[in-house]
C-alpha cells in the first residue's frame, strides 16, 4: 500500500490540469511475464483491461497466459530477438543470421507455447528489428495466420513498423516506457506522459514491466484514469480506431486455433502497401533482460 501523502500525489500528478471534455484510449502492455510467478500473478490482478506480454518458454508462461485469457485479460507473444549489445537471448530467440526454415520454425515454436496470445511483440531486439529480410518474414507470417504486431520500438532505427504497414498487418508502435528508470517518481512521470498523449491525441500505447515500482503505481492509479479523461482499453481496441495507422476495422486480429495453422510460405516477399508516413521515431531505448525475483537491479 502506497502511503496517503504518496497517493494524494499520484492523484494531483494524473488529474490537475486535465481537460475531461475529451476522453482518450490508453493501452498498457506489461511486459516479461513468465519467470515470476507472484510478481506476474500480481500484474493479472492489476485492475482494468490491461495487455500482458508473456515471453515463451519462460518458466510460468504457459500458466499465466492460461489464467490471464480465462480471466479476460488480452494476451501476446513476448518474442526475444537479437539486440545490438549481445546481451544473452532468452529460449525462443529470432536472431540474426537465422536461415528463413529455422526462423518460422522458431517462430511457431514460440507461438504454440502460448496459443492465447493474439498478436506478438519484441523482447529487446534492436539489432533484428533493423534488419528488413527477417522482419519481412516476420509480418508475412503474422498476417496470413491473423496475429497483430506491437514494434517495442527498443531502438530509433527499427524497421519493424514500417514492414508491418507494407505488409498490411494490424500493428501499432510503442510511445511511452514506464519504468525505464525504476522509481515510483519515474513511473508516475512517465504515466502522466502517457495520460496526456491518450488526451490529446486521442490515444497511447505504454509499456511497461513486472517490477514492485510499477505495479505499485499502477495499483494505485488504475481506478482514476476515467477521472483523468482516459479509457484503459485492451490493445485489440486501439487497432479498430478508424484514425489508427492501420485499422482491422472489417478483420479479426484474433489468432486462428493451431488446428487450423497451415505450413509456412516461402520466404518470397508480398506486394507491400503504401509506405509508412515519416514520423518522428522514438528515443533509443536500453534494452532489458526479463526480470527475476533473484534480481534487485537489472542489467542492460
Amino acid at each position: 500500500m502506497l502511503l496517503p501523502l504518496l497517493r494524494l500525489t499520484l492523484v494531483a500528478v494524473l488529474l490537475l490540469g486535465a481537460s475531461l471534455s475529451q476522453a482518450g484510449q490508453l493501452a498498457i502492455i506489461i511486459d516479461d511475464i513468465g519467470y515470476s510467478a507472484a510478481l506476474g500473478k500480481r500484474s493479472l490482478n492489476l485492475p482494468g483491461n490491461f495487455t500482458f506480454a508473456v515471453l515463451p518458454h519462460a518458466p510460468h508462461g504457459s500458466r499465466l497466459a492460461r489464467e490471464g485469457a480465462a480471466m479476460g485479460k488480452e494476451i501476446m507473444l513476448h518474442n526475444p530477438m537479437s539486440n545490438i549489445r549481445n546481451l544473452p537471448l532468452d529460449a525462443g530467440a529470432l536472431a540474426s543470421g537465422m536461415s528463413h526454415r529455422d526462423f518460422i520454425r522458431t517462430l511457431e515454436d514460440n507461438l504454440r507455447s502460448i496459443p492465447e496470445a493474439r498478436g506478438l511483440n519484441n523482447h529487446m531486439g534492436s539489432q533484428l528489428t533493423q534488419e528488413s529480410e527477417p522482419m519481412g518474414w516476420l509480418m508475412q507470417y503474422l498476417g496470413e495466420h491473423g496475429y497483430y504486431f506491437i514494434d517495442s520500438r527498443t531502438t530509433a532505427d527499427s524497421q519493424a513498423w514500417e514492414t508491418a504497414r507494407r505488409y498490411r498487418i494490424p500493428t501499432l508502435k510503442r510511445d511511452v516506457f514506464l519504468d525505464h528508470e525504476r522509481s515510483v517518481e519515474s513511473v508516475m512521470r512517465q504515466l502522466k506522459q502517457a495520460i496526456e498523449l491518450a488526451r490529446t491525441r486521442g490515444y497511447a500505447l505504454a509499456i511497461g514491466h513486472p517490477y514492485p515500482e510499477t505495479l505499485m503505481v499502477l495499483e494505485q492509479i488504475t481506478p482514476l484514469l476515467a477521472d483523468a479523461g482516459v479509457n484503459l482499453v485492451p490493445i485489440s481496441v486501439l487497432l479498430e480506431r478508424p484514425e489508427a495507422p492501420l485499422s482491422i476495422v472489417g478483420r479479426s486480429c484474433l489468432a486462428p486455433p493451431l488446428s487450423l495453422w497451415r505450413p509456412p510460405v516461402g520466404s518470397q516477399s508480398m506486394a507491400g502497401g503504401p509506405d509508412a508516413a515519416t514520423e518522428k521515431l522514438s528515443p533509443l531505448v536500453t534494452e532489458r533482460r526479463p526480470y527475476r525475483l533473484s534480481q534487485h537491479l537489472l542489467l542492460n
